[in-house]
């Protein structure tokens, strides 16, 4: 299980936000949140977590960026519209010298803190390449990649992200336990934020 002692600010992050929003009807970068928008939100999240946070998106976006914490830095997945692997390559190549990155999605805001320093401590001592959340036995994210992980996940094709890498036996995987249910929770639709509204801490 992972603790919640005091913030890290170790690391670094990656928050994929380049998807077109089709499910949702609308940008749902720009959806209200917690006194903010959602885009806005998760990013801050990140932020007071991780040392260093890329932000993908499809296009520079002044409005959605101005208001961004000064660790953070966007980076334009410019062939987006191929499929979310597009987005994680952009992001691991701006990542590709640090040791390890940790993957987010940016339309999961109900990820705990605690669970995102809890994660960020755990990639600095484990010797597993990748590291994986999981609640109630499901699996979730953000996911932890160690450097090693970075020539393949920037090799990646299509619409299912790194799910190929997780599922090989390529590199050591390890799971870590968490009671939070937010690594499971994303905003595809407006009826999930009045469904999952009570889970905002």
């Amino acid at each position: 299980m992972v603790d919640s002692d005091s913030v890290s600010h170790r690391g670094t992050a990656v928050i994929l936000a380049a998807g077109a929003s089709v499910r949702y009807g609308s940008d749902k970068r720009h959806v209200p949140f917690a006194n903010t928008t959602l885009l806005q939100y998760t990013v801050q999240l990140y932020a007071t977590v991780f040392h260093k946070v890329f932000v993908v998106l499809r296009t520079q976006e002044p409005s959605l960026t101005e208001s961004f914490p000064l660790n953070s830095q966007t980076v334009i997945a410019t062939q987006a519209q191929l499929g979310l692997s597009q987005s994680l390559r952009a992001g691991i190549q701006h990542a590709k010298s640090d040791p390890w990155v940790v993957v987010g999605l940016m339309d999961m805001p109900y990820v705990k803190s605690a669970t995102l320093n809890g994660l960020a401590r755990h990639m600095e001592s484990t010797t597993a390449s990748v590291v994986r959340l999981r609640c109630q036995k499901r699996y979730g994210n953000p996911v932890g990649f160690k450097q090693e992980c970075f020539a393949q996940l920037s090799e990646l094709r299509g619409d299912h992200g790194a799910r190929s890498l997780l599922d090989s036996d390529s590199f050591s995987v390890e799971t870590l336990e968490v009671d939070d249910r937010g690594i499971l929770i994303d905003i595809d639709t407006p009826a999930h934020l009045k469904k999952y509204g009570s889970l905002l801490h």
